[in-house]
Order: C-alpha cells, then structure tokens, then sequence
C-alpha cells in the first residue's frame, strides 16, 4: 500500500446543523469579597470626598484660562480600592449607546501591588469621567449605603421582611479614595515604565475616547486645545471600537491644562520607540568559494511566479535587490519606503538586516541549499516595506499607524494577491505581561480584515523578539523572565520563537554549543510572565541558531548561524543570520509554500495547518511526555516553545494512515435579546469517518488532533479585562468539544448547550482526557489531540464548535451582536497502519445533499 502525499479533504458543506446555543450552567462563580467597614464612618467620609468633586465643577467654572481653550464642563475622577480587595468595575460604567449624554463613564482601570507580610497585595484605581449629574448619582449612592440594610421580601406574600446586606456596599465598601484625577491616572504603561515626571516636552500616546456620535467637531476640539497650548500633533491617528489614538508632544502641564477641560481623554502610555531590534553576529562569510556557491545557486535557481503567486510583504529596514538571488523575485515595483528620503535600500550595517531576511523567507537556510544538488523552484515572491531606518531616530513613529499604512500601501498596485505579512521589528521595553498595545492590537486589525476595506484577512507572522545573552549562567533563565516583544503579544499573529539543531562548531577549540541540539535558542524569549489570561507565545519556533560559551562568556560562531544574503552586493555575497528574525523568515517561507499549495484556503486555515503541524522535540518536552506533565509544566511548554516546529508536510499533505479534514465555516455567535448579549448558536458537526476501518484495528492506538483557528477583532484599553466579565479585548472566543464514546448524539448536544432539554442524570459528564487541556485555550486558537484506541476512535465523529465571551456579547453601546464571524476546524486521525484516507475521499466524492 503507497502512502504517498495526498491533498487535505475538504467538507465545508452539509456536514454540520446550526443550533441554538445556551451557556450550561454547572456550577456557582467566584465571590465578590466585600471589605467589613463601620457603614457610618466610611459612608460618611466617601459623601465628604464626592461633595468636594461636585465642588469643582463651580472651580473650573470660574477658573482663569485662556479664552481660545474649549471646556466641556466634565471632571476626572479616580477611584482607589482598599489593598486588597478590587473594585465593583460593573457599577462604575454606564455601558450605553448613548454615552456621550450619560452622567459617568468607566475610562480605565490600573492595579498597584506591594509586598505585605512576604506576600503580593494588590489594589485597584479606576478613572472616571462624571458630570455634575453622574457625582449627584453617587452621592445618592452613598447616602442609600448609610440607611441601613438593603431588605429583602421572604419567599411568601405577607411574610415579614428579612435582613439583607446594606444596599450599594459592593459598589461602596471596596472603595478607600475618590479624587480629582491628574493626568498621572491616564498612565497605563506602569509600573513597568513609570509616569514621566519632567517638565521637558515630550511625546505621549493619547487614546482618546471615541465619540459615539461620530462628530468630527469633538476631535477638532482637542486639537485646538493642544495647538493653544503650544502642542505638536502627530499626523497619523489609529480607530479600533472605543478608541482612537495619536502621538502629542508637549509637557505635563500643557497635556493637563488642555487635556483635561475635554470629556473624550481615556489613557496615556510611550510611544514605541524602536532602539535594539536588530541583533546578529557582524562577522562576515569568508570570500573564498563565495562566488562559486553564488553561481552554482544562481544556475540551479527556477523562479516560477507570475501575477497571481504569493507574496511574502517584509516590514523592515529595506531590502536590496543587486544580490541574482533576490533580484529576480524583488522587482524595484515591489519595494516600498515610509519616507521618501530614506530610500529603499537596506539601512542596516554589517550586512543588513531585511535583505537577510528576504532572503531567508526566499530559500531557507542558503547552507541547507548549497549542501544540496537539487533544483531550487521558487514560486512566490518578495514585497519589502521600509518602516524603519536606524540611521533616523529622531521623533518616534506611531508603529500602530505605519504598519496599517505598510500593508495597504502594495494591496493597491496588486490587489489580488495573497500575502503573507512579515514583521521583523519589535520594542522589548512594551508587552507588559502580554497586555494589548495600539500596535499589537493594529496587527490584528491587519489579521482580521478590519484594516481594509472591503474587510479581508490576512496571515501575518511577527518574530518574537530577541535576548541577549552575555554570560553562559544567564542562559535559560533570562530567556524565561524576558517577555516576547511589543507587538507580537497580538492574538491574531503567527508570532515565532527560536529553537536550534544547530549544534556542530568547526574550530573553535576550547568552545562548545551554549544550546543543546533541540532546545531553546539563546535569543528566544517567551511569555512565562504574562498574566494567564494572554495568549501562549510564542506560537511556533523555528531555527533562529546557537551561540557558543567557553564555560564563562558567550561569543557568536558562523558555524552556529544560518547563511543568508548579504546586503552589501558585490563586496559580499553572504553573511550569517539568526535570531527570531531569521525564525519568522523561515515561518513566513512555510506560510507561503503552504498558500501556494492551497491558494483557495481561508489565511485562518493557514494559520491553522501551521500550527497543527507542529510538534515539540525531545529536549522540549525533557523526556516527558504531555500526559506526565503537571498543569504548571504544561503552561510553561507552551509559553517558551509555543506548539513546537511546524512541519511543511504535515501541513502540506494527507496520507493513507494521516488524514486530515479541514471545514471553513461560519458561525453567529451572539444575539440581542431584550436588552442584553445572549449566546446565539453552536455548529455540530457529523463528520465522514473511516469507522469500519478503525474498528478493524481493534486496540491499535490512534491519535486524534483538532485545532480551531479563527481572528478576533481587538478593542484594546486599559479596562482591566481580568477582573471583570464585561470588558474584553477579543470580540468573541470559540471553542469544541467531541462526542464520547458510545454517547448519544443528543446527550451530546444537551452536554453541550442547556437548550438540548434532557435529564441532568443522563448527562455523561466524565472529561475528555486531552493531552495539553484548559492550558491551550488562550487566544484565537486552540489545538489539542489525544490517543485512544482505534475502537474508540471510531466512534468519535461528532465535533461541536460553541462560542464563549467577548465584547460582541458584553458591550452593548457598541451594538455588534450579530455580528457573523469565521472558524476553520482542522482535524487529523492518526494510526501506523491501516488505509483511513480512501475510505473517507470515497464517501466524500460519493455523498448525495439532500
């Protein structure tokens, strides 16, 4: 029986039903822990700080600024918890459609920790905005606290009232201060980057509030302020749902003085500012036998692209296209600058660092190609976007908006194409334990389609960032502590690590690999300091090479590079490359390999097949396998490694004994009924299944792996996402489930929506024992897989895809509810014998729909 390559099986229709979808409720939640105060004392002393705030608003009034400076007749307010305990967030927002008329509104939340007894204690500050009417409503509030209880009617009429807890104190008990806020409570950077105490004039990223009215007079109104008080405004601005953000220079006091008379002002953080994103070795490839190599490259080189082949769109620093590898796939019309004084030309030294990339994401690694005698075939192309010149450093760039300028700028002169978007720029100062950035949250605008118009996904891969690594006792574990790079915390990225084989020195005597083969390379850095509810990153890891160590220092080694093109044709013609740059050239050469072979696909197809072609190695796992790893283990795996190396076949092809179905689909996740978000639909899938096959195999093992991937659409700020159910940066969340063995079909469906009405004693509710569980379940795509029996397997072709939360169900003055969102479902059947492809191609070309 062959077992050659074989293409994936498509079954995007007819093979599952829409259902209603219901939440099932299986338990209580968490507890909100509510502060014992004397009611009268501290009810009294928060009505004593609220009517200082209603105050002034007669002090602004009357206060003496210039005339030319625009109030809106608003006051910021902030409020602090008590150490300890969080705030009621839900009651310090009016989440309406009608905002701008609203008496208050929750602008940001930042949380404060401190050690207390050797322990982390933590407490909340959230920023208000509060019209004279909204401090009257609190005032309220405070006064109703003081009654007494909030009393509660027994079970039957006429039953005597029965004592309950003081009314409001979830919302009041908590709180410790109310103040004016001063711009240092728009601070959203700390306390990793603290609040800029100077009174130089500097620039500021301003995320305004967006107006719900659309009207153009309110942005007008901010920058007149600004250019009052004598501010330099930035050209680009970035839209996302509640916000739109820009670049301001000016001091504290000028932000302050003009700023803060306006009702739109929601956060400040640092621009990006990039200062060490490039990091790889200045030694060069020695000239001899270079031209030789160049040759021979060059004569066995067939370029097979045309109009309609992917393009690999690089965001860098330029590159060159003298170089025969690159000329002939670079067309001067495809190379693209931000400025028009910087060129186009690669602005990087020793060497340069977007044509090695190119070059990478053109061949792979050039030794691989040079050992080799085969015939090289390129059929995709290379786009490069200058976005950034290290030679001019002067005012930061707003990244967020240049790189949405970036990847429109070449969809205008070939609007047809598909690209795979690369970015090889990043900020290690800005992904504060995986927090959204306007810049991470623009590549998943770009990743989602919201970028263009009309909206169209894209697949965009962005490295991971790089460590760097002085002292051999400094490798692993400042890889562990340092945080993957602003802006590759986005969701919606294919964001790649490093791992190295790389482990042969030629003759350095005396040095050894500072990496084992299989491991961790030494520039990786990873995301084991997010908060949990982040995405893992990175997500895949490919080759990025090694350093080697004398037992006490660290030295770069040729050997222990990749080999790419050198910049500086003809003086050279290679030049050794690495780091995270040279890990996502070579994803994004996979992507579009992958693309090419299935251009019909869906870009969150792509993405999938990626991933769920990727596995850990040995020295990964070390010697463990998932299932004899703790929950921390895992967790860990998965926040340095990602899903491990991709495999270009195993995205590629099906075999007789690995097939791979793959369902591109559609799915409402949510809908508005009465005056809330309410679960809408889940898709259940009856899937074709090579059942009598795996039946035949009796206990053989089989292994069955499913990943789900799909865009979210961002809404990044600073409202705390992880203390509150409301407010979430991803629009909506998918999930699945399988069916289990000899259960029902509508036992299955009641186990996973409450609207299948049946019996609770029916329900089996037993947990499918998947090998990475509840910790691959972070971002917008979940792979997981599990071995059974082939037996077993046989019966497991029912999936389920069901929504979870997000802002299209939770914020509704936004009014995205039916909002119609994309998934595509990949699952694979493994065994080591046995012919499963046939059997389900055959049932597949053969099905009738009715």
């Amino acid at each position: 029986m062959a077992n050659d390559p074989k293409p994936h099986l498509i079954i995007n229709d007819g093979y599952y039903q829409c259902l209603d979808y219901k939440y099932p409720k299986t338990g209580r939640g968490g507890t909100f822990s509510i502060m014992e105060r004397n009611r009268a004392i501290h009810g009294t002393a928060l009505k004593r700080q609220l009517e200082a705030i209603k105050d002034q608003f007669q002090i602004n009034k009357e206060a003496d600024v210039d005339e030319n400076l625009i109030k809106d007749g608003v006051v910021y307010v902030e409020f602090t918890s008590a150490w300890g305990y969080a705030l009621k967030f839900e009651s310090l927002d009016r989440d309406s459609s009608a905002i701008n008329r609203q008496p208050f509104q929750l602008l940001n939340i930042r949380s404060e920790k401190r050690e207390n007894e050797d322990q982390e204690e933590y407490r909340s500050h959230a920023t208000l905005l509060l019209k004279e009417k909204g401090v009257s409503e609190f005032i309220k509030k405070v006064e109703e606290y003081l009654i007494g209880t909030n009393e509660k009617k027994g079970p039957e009429a006429g039953e005597k009232m029965v004592k309950g807890t003081a009314k409001n104190s979830k919302l009041l008990s908590n709180i410790e201060l109310i103040k004016i806020a001063t711009l240092k409570a728009f601070w959203t950077d700390g306390p990793e980057i603290p609040f800029p105490e100077t009174d130089e004039s500097i620039w500021w990223e301003v995320w305004f509030r967006k107006s719900d009215d659309g009207n153009a007079d309110r942005v007008a109104n901010v920058v007149n302020n600004l250019q009052t008080v004598g501010c330099q405004i930035g050209e680009a601005k970035l839209e996302f749902p509640e916000h739109i953000v820009r670049l301001i220079k000016g001091t504290i006091t000028q932000l302050g003085s003009s700023l803060l008379l306006l009702d739109n002002l929601a956060e400040l953080r640092k621009p990006v500012e990039i200062a060490d994103i490039i990091y790889h070795s200045d030694k060069r490839v020695e000239q001899q036998n270079q031209t030789d190599y160049l040759e021979d490259l060059v004569s066995r080189t067939d370029v097979e692209i045309n109009e309609h082949s992917t393009l690999i769109c690089i965001l860098d620093s330029g590159a060159n296209n003298q170089n025969p590898l690159i000329g002939s796939v670079l067309p001067e019309v495809n190379r693209y600058s931000l400025k028009e004084g910087w060129g186009k030309d690669d602005s990087c030294d020793k060497g340069g660092h977007g044509t090695g990339v190119a070059s990478l994401a053109l061949y792979g690694d050039l030794i691989e190609v040079i050992n080799s005698s085969e015939r090289i075939r390129i059929f995709h192309g290379i786009e490069s976007y200058k976005i950034f010149n290290p030679r001019d450093l002067n005012d930061p760039d707003f990244y967020a908006a240049v790189t949405i300028e970036a990847v429109n700028t070449p969809v205008v002169d070939r609007p047809e194409a598909n690209r795979i978007y690369c970015m090889t720029v990043t900020d290690k100062r800005l992904s504060f334990n995986g927090r959204p950035s306007a810049w991470s949250a623009a590549i998943d605008e770009v990743a989602f389609g919201s970028a263009f118009e009309p909206r169209t996904p894209q697949i965009f891969i962005v490295s991971g960032g790089n460590v760097e690594i002085h002292k051999h006792d400094e490798y692993p574990n400042k890889n562990f502590l340092e945080s993957i790079h602003d802006p590759a915390q986005a969701y919606n990225a294919i964001t790649v690590g490093a791992y190295t084989r790389k482990d042969r020195i030629d003759v350095n005597i005396g040095l050894t690999p500072l990496a084992l083969n299989g491991d961790m390379s030494p520039c990786n850095s990873t995301s084991l300091i997010w908060y949990s509810q982040w995405p893992n990153k990175p997500d895949i890891v490919m080759e990025g090479g090694n350093s080697t160590t004398n037992g006490t220092d660290i030295s770069d080694d040729p050997s222990l590079k990749l080999l790419a093109v050198d910049a500086e044709y003809p003086n050279f013609l290679f030049q050794p490359f690495g780091d995270t740059s040279a890990a996502a050239a070579l994803a994004a050469k996979l992507c579009a390999e992958l693309r090419t072979e299935y251009p019909a696909l869906w870009p969150e197809t792509i993405r999938g097949l990626v991933i769920h072609s990727a596995d850990w190695t040995d020295r990964m796992l070390q010697g463990k396998t998932l299932n004899m790893m703790s929950e921390n283990e895992k967790s860990n795996l998965l926040r340095t490694f990602g899903y491990g190396i991709p495999s270009l076949a195993r995205a590629k092809y099906s075999y007789n004994n690995s097939l791979t179905l793959i369902a591109e689909s559609e799915i409402q996740p949510y809908k508005l009924e009465g005056s809330a978000g309410k679960y809408n639909d889940f898709n259940l899938y009856e899937l074709p299944w090579p059942k009598d096959v795996l039946e035949s195999l009796h206990e053989l093992d089989a292994k069955l792996t499913i990943t789900l991937s799909y865009y979210i659409e961002p809404n990044p700020g600073a409202k705390q996402y992880r203390y509150s159910n409301n407010y979430h940066y991803h629009s909506h969340s998918l999930d699945f489930a399988v069916i289990k063995p000899d259960e029902p079909v509508e036992i299955f469906r009641r186990r996973i929506s409450a609207n299948a009405e049946l019996p609770e004693d029916e329900i089996n509710n037993r947990g499918e024992p998947w090998a990475i569980g509840r910790k691959g379940t972070k971002g917008s795509i979940r792979k997981d897989f599990v071995t059974m029996s082939a037996e077993e397997m046989s019966k497991r072709n029912c999936i389920a895809i069901f929504p979870k939360n997000g802002w299209y169900k939770t914020r509704k003055k936004l009014q995205r509810f039916n909002e119609v969102v994309r998934y595509s479902l990949i699952i694979s059947i493994e065994t080591q014998k046995a012919d499963l492809y046939t059997p389900v191609f055959t049932a597949i070309e053969n099905r009738v729909d009715v």
